[in-house]
This record gives C-alpha cells, sequence and structure tokens, in this order.
C-alpha cells in the first residue's frame, strides 16, 4: 500500500468519499430537470435521448484519457481538472436558454470523469485486504448523492430551473476548495508512467484490456450488467403506473428505496460478502441477483413482491458496482490503475446509451413482461461469464 500525506488531519479516504458524495449530489440535483428543460425548448423526445447519448458518448472517450492521466501527473491535480469542467457545464446549465445552450452543458459536463480517478486514488492507498471495503464507501457515497441531489433540485425547481443549476454550481466550487485544502496527493512514482495519446491510443489499451483473460471478461460482465440497469429508469415506472397506478410521488419513494438498498450494501455489506466469497463470486452472484430481481417483477402484480424485487436488484448492482472495480485493481499494476478503472468507466458509460431507446421501444410494441424478460437473460449470460471467470481464477490459484 502506498503511503500518503495526512491533510489536517483529516483521513484521505473520507476526504475523496466526500468528494465524490457532493459532486454526485451537484450531478443529481439537475438531472431530474432536464426533460422539462427540454420540452421548455419545445426540442422533443429525440432531443431528449442526444442529451442522454451525448454526456455517456463523452464519458466513454474521456473517462481512461482522464484516468491514464491521473496515473502521469497524479490524482489530486486532474481531479481538480475534473471538477473545474463540472463547474463550467453547470453554469452553462443554469443560463441556457436555446436547446443548443442546453446540448454543449451535458457535452462539457461528460468530459468530467470524477469517479474514475476517486477509484484509483482508493487503489493508491489501500492494500487487496481493505479495497474492496474502502471502494464500497465510493459506491455508497454515489448513492447516497443520487438520493439527495434529486430531493434538493425537486424542492429548489419550485423557484425556477436556474436555481438548481445555481446550487449545483455552488457544491461543486465548495467540492474544489475542498480537495484543494484536504485531499493530499498519494506518493506514486509517475516518472515511470506513459500517457497513451489520443483517442487512437486510448482504444487500442481498450481493445488490450478486451483481450486480457480475465479483464476481458470482467469489462464484458460490466458491459452488459449496465446494459441492462441502464433500462430500469424507463421499465420499472412503466410498469408501476400500469400495475399499481403510482404517481410521481409514490414513484420518488421507489427510487430513494433502491437508493437506499445501494447505500446498505456497498457501504456496509459488501466487506463481510468480499470477505467470505471473494470478488471473483461476487462477480457472478451480482448478475443472478439482478436477474431474478427483474424477472419478479412483472410476473407477480403484488406491491409487496415488486418493492422485494427491487431490493434484491438493487443489491445485485450494489455487489457489481463494487466487486468489479475493487477486482480490476487487484490485477493491474500500480502505474494502470486509473487507466483500468477509466477505461471499465468508459464501459459503463456507453453501455448507458442504447438500453432505455431499445427497451422503450420493445415495451411499446410487446408489452410490459417482454423488455424486463430481455433484461433478465442479458444478466443471464453475465452470470455465466462470471462462472467462467471464477473458474479461471480457481485455476490461476
Amino acid at each position: 500500500m502506498k503511503k500518503v500525506n495526512r491533510s489536517k488531519g483529516l483521513s484521505p479516504i473520507f476526504v475523496i468519499v466526500l468528494t465524490v458524495f457532493i459532486d454526485i449530489t451537484g450531478y443529481g440535483i439537475i438531472i431530474p430537470l432536464i426533460p422539462f428543460y427540454v420540452n421548455e425548448f419545445q426540442a422533443g423526445p429525440t432531443a431528449l435521448g442526444i442529451l442522454i447519448a451525448s454526456f455517456a458518448i463523452m464519458q466513454f472517450f474521456f473517462s481512461p484519457l482522464l484516468g491514464k492521466a491521473s496515473d502521469k501527473k497524479g490524482r489530486k491535480p486532474i481531479l481538480l481538472i475534473s471538477l473545474l469542467i463540472s463547474f463550467i457545464g453547470f453554469t452553462i446549465f443554469s443560463f441556457a436558454n436555446s436547446y443548443f445552450m442546453l446540448l454543449s452543458s451535458r457535452i462539457i459536463a461528460g468530459i468530467a470523469t470524477e469517479r474514475a480517478v476517486a477509484q484509483a486514488y482508493i487503489a493508491d492507498v489501500t492494500d487487496h485486504k481493505t479495497r474492496t471495503k474502502e471502494m464500497g464507501k465510493i459506491g455508497a457515497a454515489l448513492g447516497a448523492g443520487f438520493i439527495i441531489g434529486p430531493a434538493i433540485g425537486g424542492i429548489l425547481s419550485t423557484y425556477g430551473f436556474s436555481i438548481p443549476g445555481f446550487a449545483a454550481m455552488i457544491l461543486t466550487l465548495i467540492n474544489i476548495l475542498f480537495v484543494i485544502s484536504f485531499l493530499p496527493e498519494p506518493q506514486r512514482d509517475k516518472e515511470k508512467i506513459e500517457i497513451t495519446s489520443g483517442i487512437s491510443g486510448y482504444l487500442r489499451e481498450l481493445r488490450d484490456s478486451l483481450r486480457k483473460p480475465l479483464l476481458g471478461p470482467t469489462l464484458l460482465i460490466l458491459f452488459i450488467v449496465t446494459l441492462a440497469f441502464s433500462t430500469i429508469p424507463l421499465i420499472v415506472p412503466l410498469l408501476s403506473i400500469e400495475f399499481f397506478n403510482f404517481k410521481s410521488l409514490e414513484l420518488s419513494y421507489v427510487f430513494i428505496y433502491i437508493g437506499l438498498i445501494q447505500i446498505m450494501m456497498q457501504g456496509f455489506l459488501i466487506n463481510p460478502l468480499s470477505k467470505r466469497l471473494g470478488e471473483e463470486k461476487l462477480i457472478a452472484l451480482g448478475p443472478i441477483l439482478m436477474s431474478t430481481g427483474i424477472l419478479l417483477m412483472p410476473i407477480f402484480q403484488n406491491v409487496a413482491i415488486f418493492f422485494l424485487a427491487n431490493a434484491i436488484l438493487a443489491a445485485g448492482f450494489g455487489i457489481i458496482n463494487t466487486s468489479i472495480p475493487a477486482f480490476l485493481s487487484k490485477r493491474t499494476s500500480l502505474d494502470e490503475q486509473g487507466s483500468i478503472l477509466g477505461i471499465a468507466g468508459s464501459v459503463a458509460s456507453i453501455a448507458n446509451i442504447p438500453g432505455p431507446l431499445i427497451i422503450g421501444l420493445i415495451y411499446d410494441v410487446s408489452g410490459s413482461f417482454v423488455p424486463f424478460f430481455i433484461s433478465a437473460v442479458m444478466l443471464a449470460a453475465a452470470f455465466l461469464i462470471g462462472c467462467r471467470v471464477y473458474s479461471a481464477c480457481k485455476f490461476l490459484k
């Protein structure tokens, strides 16, 4: 484990986790408002899809590039650059008076990649025994931010759509000052690390990672799981409206509930599970739990089973969200932590693009059961790949 200088008595892990929480809270403040902004500009559903896709595409390309840059230039400087980019994106969002400005804000926001750098920081300052536990704190911070952010955004939006944007700006500015003041840079030998330049270099690294015996299948699992989970914000509300006639308030409770389950899993339960089972088994366990939860929802028109299924689904995704970054970092050299975690972030980002578009069309054509069944089958395939990863790890031991 690399040594790290403590800053003003604060644990560096506490500082980086709090940084992620503040960042995701700011992100969560504006996300629920984007569809309303699009309607205000009379841009339509296709324009909304372009907004969502533009952010994910920028994440796909820039997450590994900034992650790799943090390997060379240091975690703190790249994290500060990333937060500054987020601040610019929120500023444009706050003053947006046209669809073009709104699109520009999402493109700029997509360049920022705080999560990959934060995960690489955790890898720097932990050893193999504690890494999964500390990675779980990053996941819990993400879950908490996604709960608190939309709640703040919803309250502030009653005073106008620009007010939540200003709140996100202020939070990001506080975050920048917090990182400058309290986050120490891990002691690392950065001179030996080479930066792969350009998009072609990144694509080559992605190709090389996919070809590696353990990393490639694990990244494929991450892609499938993220693709399946990206459909949840679409199909779960549609099902809850169709089955139970839920309104917006009840739907907000559903997503708060999902967030709380993920916080419990990633913040408290993932460490004992990892110690007992190991990441290799968890990578297989996560998808099969998710598949079970998704499949239960449309079969039983019962509120209790609906919430139970959502709990199983959220627990499975929480396991994957923590175990895969920990697994990848433990099988990557210290000088490539930012790079591989950045690649993982970009794989997850690109997986978020097609899911809602495809599943939404299928839901319109076929009804409620088929989209859930397709997602469950995809996750079952991820489970089988996870079993292969587990077998390969046993063989290598």
